[in-house]
């Protein structure tokens, strides 16, 4: 069971180098990841971007740049394009986003022509290691499904279980969190989470244990939710926070990493082959974080079978 950012890096190098694929590396933070990652024996680096512009950035922060193969491509559009095509083509073994926006980058990474769908439906999750909490935490999906309903939200639930899988998390407990603990058809959020606990008991959803609706204090702290009176095998041990919309799950992550000090890492799942992915503006820690992921995603073999 991987507890901690500084294992999943540690897990990922010893499964062997990768071949990462960068769609728009024109970014310092990118780059100073990736550095990072040759260093340490991650990953193989292929960059896709303005060739000139990547040179005086590596330049810039004291990079040797043939430590790298750079595609050069001046067009924002063409450069995801290609490197979304790197991977699905097997050229690279996974996909990460560099300064490009979300919807540019996944309308590439959805295209049926070169790009890297499955039959399954597309979630985000963001992998936190916080000092706070004693284990990891998966926030999902806070990039991906703005208003899921409850058959997409099943869906994105056992994407994130297979995740944790392979993050050597057996049988992970999931909070399904709301405002309140009790359902109200007045917070739609509450009907659901009570729905997919009742099917999690009933053996509909497998692998994991859901409790819900919880707000996050009873999700977060056994103390809190017996305070409540509220009796929960997730209460204070969660590994996966179930958020109800979009917003709230990029909004709760965010507020974590920034607020709460908490280290990250980002993938699509359920794609064909793994996608990294978190803000453009995140770190070269948090990005070298994602690069981990990724690459033990590729060791594990498709990531729809991981997702």
């Amino acid at each position: 069971m991987i507890k901690n950012m500084e294992e999943l890096v540690k897990k990922a190098v010893s499964g062997g180098k990768k071949i990462l694929s960068v769609a728009c590396a024109e970014d310092e933070n990118v780059l100073e990841a990736i550095a990072r990652a040759v260093d340490i024996d991650l990953a193989y680096p292929l960059l896709f971007g303005d060739k000139g512009v990547i040179v005086d950035l590596l330049k810039k922060i004291g990079i040797e740049n043939s430590r790298f193969e750079i595609v050069d491509v001046k067009d924002e559009n063409e450069a995801v394009r290609q490197a979304v095509s790197a991977v699905s083509s097997g050229q690279a073994d996974f996909l990460m986003k560099g300064l490009v926006s979300t919807s540019k980058f996944l309308k590439n990474v959805l295209d049926k022509e070169y790009g890297l769908r499955s039959s399954q439906l597309l979630s985000h999750a963001a992998i936190l290691s916080l000092p706070s909490y004693h284990k990891l935490l998966i926030v999902t999906d806070g990039g991906m499904n703005e208003h899921p309903d409850i058959g997409a939200k099943i869906h994105i639930l056992e994407n994130s279980v297979r995740l944790c899988e392979k993050l050597g998390i057996v049988n992970p407990k999931v909070a399904v969190l709301a405002g309140v603990e009790t359902v109200s058809e007045k917070q739609p959020e509450t009907v659901d989470a009570a729905q997919m606990s009742k099917m999690n008991f009933n053996g509909q959803i497998k692998n994991c244990v859901v409790d819900g609706p919880l707000a996050i204090d009873a999700a977060l702290s056994s103390e809190s939710a017996t305070h409540k009176n509220i009796k929960s095998p997730v209460a204070g041990d969660a590994d996966i926070f179930m958020v109800p919309s979009m917003s709230a799950g990029n909004m709760l992550a965010k507020s974590l990493i920034y607020l709460a000090s908490a280290q990250a890492a980002g993938a699509i799942l359920g794609t064909s082959k793994p996608v990294v992915m978190l803000s453009r503006s995140d770190e070269p820690k948090t990005k070298l974080n994602s690069i981990a992921l990724g690459s033990l995603l590729a060791q594990s073999g498709k990531a729809a079978d991981c997702s």
